[in-house]
């Protein structure tokens, strides 16, 4: 299953993911693959299995690695992510949170979209911008499931989407029970 939470920029679209994994680990699910997280000037990327966190770009002109709308890419926290998303890629669910811009450029984190369109992970999470979805689906393959993070919902929206994963799940037990 492919789920993309989307919503407007500051809505919650990582602390959705958040909540997610933490209760699908709690239900003994692994999650691998990436969490972005903005500060007034820099992005972070956290590697979700070791808890590793990484410069990801800054609005200054800090690193040599490319450069979109007002962000500048460090290409040492482009290659740690990917890193995450290798490892994570075994997961029972694999995040990637943002794909935008970069990855729509071939650049970036565009590795995960192959991994899922190979159909080479389980289950999938992928935190994509309302204007680029229609760019993005069309990339995956299998038509994903989009849930829109609003004020409204958010506090719901991780059970809602534990709960199409625990389908997910069952649905591949029986799979492999044949």
């Amino acid at each position: 299953m492919v789920i993309i939470v989307t919503g407007a920029i500051g809505i919650g679209k990582t602390t959705v993911c958040e909540k997610v994994i933490k209760i699908t680990k709690s239900l003994g699910c692994t999650c691998g693959g990436i969490l972005t997280y903005k500060t007034l000037d820099k992005l972070i990327v956290v590697d979700i299995q070791t808890e590793e966190r990484e410069a990801l770009a800054s609005i200054n002109n800090i690193y040599k690695g490319p450069h979109v709308g007002k962000y500048f890419f460090n290409p040492e926290g482009i290659e740690f992510g990917i890193r995450a998303i290798d490892r994570g890629s075994s997961s029972d669910i694999l995040f990637g949170d943002e794909i935008g811009y970069l990855e729509l450029r071939g650049g970036g984190f565009v590795e995960i979209l192959e991994l899922i369109k190979a159909e080479k992970v389980k289950d999938s999470i992928l935190v994509i911008r309302k204007e680029l979805l229609s760019d993005f689906s069309a990339r995956l393959g299998s038509r994903p499931l989009i849930l829109e993070t609003t004020s409204n919902n958010r506090n719901e929206l991780p059970g809602k989407i534990c709960s199409l994963l625990s389908r997910s799940f069952k649905k591949q037990d029986k799979i492999l029970k044949g």
